[in-house]
């Protein structure tokens, strides 16, 4: 017994990573994920596995439900927020085992924060199809399965899924230097109020948007235009004062942690625009969804 239960968690565990995957991009929220991932763990130990071809399969397939249902109860606390929600960012060792090496660009770009914002512009079974077949190869047969949908049904709701993240994906491709360099151009112009220097790395149809989620004061509204976007950057640091300014990589693109009395207080990213400016910036503020990415902060590169 003790046998079998320690290779049905081994087998469990070289599938975690891939299920974390699927239910963060569901969700947005990497602590429902590993609520999902726990409650798939919770029903792989009362399966019978004898009738389990694909044991990776199976699990996804339970997730990937899981997470179905998650959304529809979600929709009415999303619904009950404060302010503007944002996907919470997932740290960088997070998914680190999620693919082979050869393979961990193609995973950065599905798990790029934009990314990630752009998957709640679909309905769940948009997402959980689009998710199975653009990022993670499932065959028809296999969505239609996971999804319980015919496979003509699952095509037609990737074409939709397809259809609306055109719209809003970036048409500019920018390496992760090429980010780092646009987000510290920003951030030290906003560290002193430089208005030149900030609308000048600012897209002119920017938009910023903050996460405050009612536990800490933010913009209420997304707030559009280089002008005003300048104008509200430079207006926050001249109020409020940081300990330290430093960089930091989430969702495999850099990002800034700024801290005040120790703590994790703001968790900036920015989204290049197909200009080479900044066409989005998203703010972190809630306390709840910098808890992971300020339990890996440790010395490293301020920004200067």
């Amino acid at each position: 017994m003790a046998m079998a239960l320690a290779a049905n968690a081994a087998e469990f565990e070289t599938h975690r990573s891939h299920l974390l995957g699927i239910a963060y991009r569901m969700t947005g929220s990497l602590a429902d994920a590993e609520d999902l991932v726990q409650e798939a763990w919770l029903r792989w130990q009362a399966a019978d596995r004898a009738g389990i071809e694909s044991p990776r399969a199976y699990l996804a397939t339970v997730v990937t439900r899981l997470a179905l249902d998650h959304l529809k109860s979600a929709r009415v606390r999303r619904e009950q927020y404060v302010g503007q929600w944002l996907p919470e960012p997932a740290p960088e060792s997070l998914f680190a085992g999620e693919l082979s090496p050869e393979q961990r660009a193609e995973v950065h770009d599905s798990l790029s924060y934009a990314f990630v914002v752009m998957l709640e512009r679909l309905a769940p079974l948009e997402r959980a199809v689009f998710l199975l077949r653009d990022v993670f190869d499932y065959d028809y047969r296999e969505i239609a399965e996971v999804v319980d949908r015919s496979e003509p049904a699952c095509r037609q709701v990737l074409h939709r899924a397809r259809a609306r993240l055109a719209e809003a994906r970036p048409r500019y491709e920018c390496g992760y230097q090429q980010r780092l360099r646009l987000l510290e151009a920003f951030t030290r112009a906003a560290s002193v109020g430089d208005m030149d220097a900030l609308t000048a790395v600012l897209a002119e149809d920017v938009v910023a948007i903050a996460d405050g989620g009612g536990k800490r004061a933010s913009a209420i509204n997304p707030i559009r235009g280089a002008d005003r976007v300048a104008r509200f950057f430079a207006g926050v640091t001249r109020k409020e004062v940081y300990d330290r300014v430093a960089l930091v990589t989430v969702n495999g693109v850099p990002a800034v942690a700024i801290t005040r009395r120790g703590r994790l207080v703001d968790l900036v990213i920015v989204e290049p625009g197909e200009d080479g400016r900044i066409a989005s910036v998203f703010v972190l503020r809630n306390p709840e969804k910098l808890a992971r990415v300020e339990a890996t902060l440790a010395p490293g590169a301020d920004v200067s």
